[in-house]
């Protein structure tokens, strides 16, 4: 069984006890989930998480099971045409919301949501909820720093040799202060920037773009006020940065909107966001994206299609459309501009 600090309360130190819950799950609890594959299938990127089980473990062992409860909400949507396996069929969707509440914490709700027609739908669109409601207390919430990490698959496709743990995220370092690099001085990520262009400066190409598409989406001509009007992230209500943030995903496209989402926000949906500055990194990640896919769409103008799936397959990162975070558009971009500017 892993080692955890016992016999503390909610009417104890609040602070020790938000420490307490931030801290890492032992090794053995963690698990791991291919995501993407390669063309080839023999390459996935795999993100880490743990069994629901080891999040009620630890509210157990910190707050006692009295100290602590959880609600649900179930909605269903009927009627979804979606594709399977290559054919359209008839579907529907499980929404599940959670509520956590630590006595002497307040609560925090999560959302999960599932194709009906899959295996176990409820039981991972409850799992879902329940860990995101979770990680608004800290608890698991480390699993979103963990960088697109690419491994080897088997016939299955299932991971040959599990990863070893950053050192950061196991619970005796992130005790000692040891945390994930990238981390400022308050606790967020920092966020990778695109220029422009590679030189700084911008094209005179007048083209409609995605980085066109973007500024239209900013909010001109809302009738706001002249800062949420604003192309930075720093102004603006809560109202109007959802808003925005919703306006990119046509912008950025879905996957890599519902990545940085989770990712950056540790949300499926902006309006779930609670604290400002967090929506506004949001923003400034996804504005990012789109400056970062402008310039792909540039190079890519200026390569042939074998140049560009040879860098692909040399990176191991899936296609162009499934990219689904910062950090690997940035190595394609920076790879297939390199190639450019050989040729």
């Amino acid at each position: 069984m892993p080692t955890e600090r016992t016999n503390m309360s909610p009417a104890g130190d609040v602070k020790e006890l938000l420490a307490e819950l931030e801290v890492p799950f032992s090794p053995e609890q963690v698990q791991w989930r291919v995501t993407n594959t390669t063309n080839d299938k023999k390459r996935g990127q795999i993100v880490p998480y743990a069994d629901p089980r080891a999040y009620t473990d630890r509210l157990n062992t910190l707050v006692s099971p009295q100290g602590w409860t959880r609600d649900y909400k179930v909605e269903t949507m009927s009627n979804i045409t979606r594709m399977k396996k290559g054919e359209s069929i008839l579907s529907g969707k499980i929404l599940v919301t959670c509520t956590v509440t630590i006595f002497g914490l307040w609560s925090h709700c999560g959302t999960g949501e599932e194709w009906a027609d899959g295996d176990n739908s409820m039981t991972s669109a409850d799992a879902q909820a329940f860990k995101r409601a979770c990680s608004c207390f800290g608890l698991g919430r480390y699993f979103y720093d963990f960088p697109a990490m690419w491994v080897d698959l088997d016939q299955n496709r299932q991971i040959m040799k599990t990863p070893v743990l950053f050192g950061w995220a196991l619970p005796e370092n992130w005790r000692k202060g040891t945390r994930p690099p990238g981390k400022n001085g308050n606790g967020s990520a920092n966020v990778p920037h695109y220029a422009n262009s590679p030189n700084g400066s911008t094209s005179n190409k007048p083209r409609q773009t995605i980085a066109n598409q973007s500024r239209s989406a900013n909010g001109r001509g809302n009738g706001h006020t002249q800062p949420e009007r604003s192309n930075s992230p720093s102004g603006g209500s809560g109202d109007n940065l959802d808003e925005r943030i919703v306006q990119l995903e046509k912008a950025v496209g879905t996957a890599l909107y519902r990545g940085i989402l989770s990712e950056y926000g540790r949300v499926n949906q902006p309006k779930l966001i609670r604290d400002l500055p967090v929506k506004r990194k949001v923003l400034q990640v996804l504005e990012s994206a789109t400056r970062g896919l402008e310039r792909l769409e540039a190079v890519v103008e200026r390569l042939d299609p074998d140049t560009v799936r040879g860098l692909l397959d040399k990176l191991q990162v899936p296609p162009l459309n499934e990219i689904t975070d910062l950090k690997t558009l940035q190595s394609v971009v920076l790879g297939l501009e390199e190639l450019a500017g050989q040729n």
